[in-house]
């Protein structure tokens, strides 16, 4: 069996932002030194500071939601979440809890992590207790019949907004109980795509199941780390192509048999993150090969304190079923020649397509050209699961030559990733593009889209391309037909306008040939 599958650089024109306000609801921190406690205990009232807001009911609280903040229910009547308009990294969340739960969540963290404080305060006769950390933190109170839980990031719990807040806390005497961050818990061993594989841990965790920032949300010490998979290949690219902002350093490792990468960079906020990526193949259970790739995420004050034995550990901890891997791969330009394994292929791919393709962004000794666009006739070869791919512009060039792997899904076109190749006499390699008809399907159609992020020998980016292609034949008057909300993103680059999805020469040269058949790569388009 061949496990070989690494990602290479490959940029997409988005940046992936992995926001760790999580963070707070699962009371875990960066790992940086305490500062002096942010709250002294003290048996009188703290006085309630006047903060300009309004006061508002939400779900099953009554509350003052200060100027430039926002509420709204958190996933049920009994939470709410506050969120600063300008930063929404910034909140404060408020949700009625079991007292016992409250109390060992906040034990469990104090001994989780010792870089919090354990304080307590009162405000409007209602005492407060919990664990705080510079702008966050973790506490419990008693209002009216009810314990409130509340978490904060971005704010002291001295902080005016903070008292205000929750000086103004009224609750319905009927809410329910919201359990604290979805099932908390310490240790175990978690399975994931129907026990494809699992990681194990052995801090403190929370479950968040369908979270964008990860199905488990672990914190050991000062540490929080994010695992998830993506289960579409594109999502996965994205997050590997987001990396593209930063200067980072990337590590090729073997975890249970299958190469992997780890990308260290500095961050925004100028801590270490490290991203893990273990890209899979494997035959769903529906019987097609379908791509999963595991991913970890978590930062640290610097390398060792991000890249450490706990990390490792967890990484290393990653266990593959083999019974679900296909033996299949190619992944090095190979064909295996004969009968592809999606069933209607041949029928979808090989017909002649038009279209389009345009420079969508450059590095600054092209950026001039960013905005060119050219005409282009286009083929795509089946022979068993590769599919040679061959895309030639209005002037002649043959600008892309690229073998691709056919992979199943419940389509009978399948999806393409590039194996080998060249687009504009630039090398590409593995999954630096995907085309896939299903999702393209969603804006209309006999419709596919493609992008190539183009580097030099040195690794350096030099400029990204964006093409749409169609059936030879086919009308894109159907344009019209399309939300301007759904457009393609080009067309909020460039001029907002339905006229910027139809090739330069659509009018004076296409319409009237389509019905034509096909006239080969390099017909004229004059």
């Amino acid at each position: 069996m061949k496990k070989k599958m690494t990602f290479r650089k490959k940029s997409l024109a988005i940046i992936l932002s992995l926001s760790m306000a999580v963070c707070a609801l699962s009371g875990c921190t960066f790992g940086k030194e305490p500062s002096e406690p942010a709250v002294e205990s003290d048996d009188d009232n703290l006085e309630v500071p006047e903060v300009k807001g309004k006061e508002e009911t939400v779900g099953a609280f009554t509350l003052l939601v200060p100027k430039g903040m926002s509420a709204d229910e958190d996933g049920s009547e009994s939470a709410v979440l506050l969120v600063d308009d300008e930063d929404e990294d910034k909140y404060i969340r408020i949700q009625v809890a079991e007292k016992d739960e409250a109390k060992e969540y906040v034990k469990t963290l104090m001994e989780e992590d010792d870089n919090y404080s354990e304080d307590e305060f009162t405000v409007a006769d209602v005492k407060w207790t919990g664990a705080s950390y510079k702008k966050s933190f973790v506490f419990y109170g008693k209002v009216g019949k009810k314990t409130i839980f509340v978490t904060g990031e971005g704010f002291k719990p001295t902080d005016d907004i903070t008292l205000a807040v929750l000086a103004s806390l009224e609750v319905d005497e009927d809410a329910e109980t919201v359990s604290i961050a979805g099932g908390a818990g310490k240790g175990g061993t978690f399975t994931y795509g129907n026990g494809l594989y699992s990681v194990e841990y052995s801090g403190f965790y929370r479950e968040a199941e369908n979270s964008e920032l990860g199905d488990l949300v672990a914190c050991d010490g000062s540490q929080t780390v994010y695992v998830t998979a993506f289960a579409d290949p594109e999502d996965a690219m994205y997050a590997y192509a987001a990396l593209d902002e930063y200067d980072y350093d990337e590590k090729e490792m073997t975890v249970a048999g299958y190469d992997a990468i780890l990308c260290t960079y500095e961050d925004f906020f100028g801590d270490t993150a490290a991203e893990f990526f273990l890209p899979l193949e494997y035959y769903h259970e529906n019987g097609n090969l379908s791509m999963v790739c595991i991913y970890i995420h978590t930062t640290g004050d610097d390398y060792d304190a991000a890249v450490n034995d706990d990390f490792m550990a967890l990484i290393n901890s990653i266990s593959i079923d083999d019974q679900y891997m296909t033996d299949t791969l190619i992944d090095d330009g190979g064909s295996q020649g004969g009968t592809s394994s999606v069933e209607g292929a041949e029928e979808y791919w090989e017909r002649g397509w038009y279209g389009w393709w345009i420079i969508y962004d450059a590095c600054s000794d092209y950026e001039d050209n960013i905005g060119y666009a050219y005409d282009c006739l286009s083929t795509f070869d089946v022979d068993g699961d590769e599919v040679h791919w061959q895309l030639v512009d209005a002037d002649g060039d043959k600008d892309v030559d690229v073998y691709m792997e056919l992979l199943a899904d419940s389509t009978t076109s399948g999806w393409l990733v590039s194996s080998d190749g060249n687009v504009l006499g630039y090398d590409v390699g593995y999954a630096d593009i995907m085309i896939d008809p299903e999702h393209d399907s969603q804006l209309m159609d006999d419709y596919i889209s493609f992008s190539a992020s183009l580097y030099d020998d040195d690794g350096n980016w030099v400029l990204t391309i964006n093409g749409y292609l169609r059936p030879w034949g086919a009308d894109w008057e159907e344009f019209y037909d399309v939300s301007a909300s759904d457009l393609p993103d080009i067309c909020v680059n460039f001029t907002t306008n339905y006229a910027d999805m139809f090739a330069f020469n659509y009018q004076d040269w296409y319409v009237n040939v389509m019905d034509d058949p096909f006239p080969g790569l390099w017909a004229s388009q004059e």
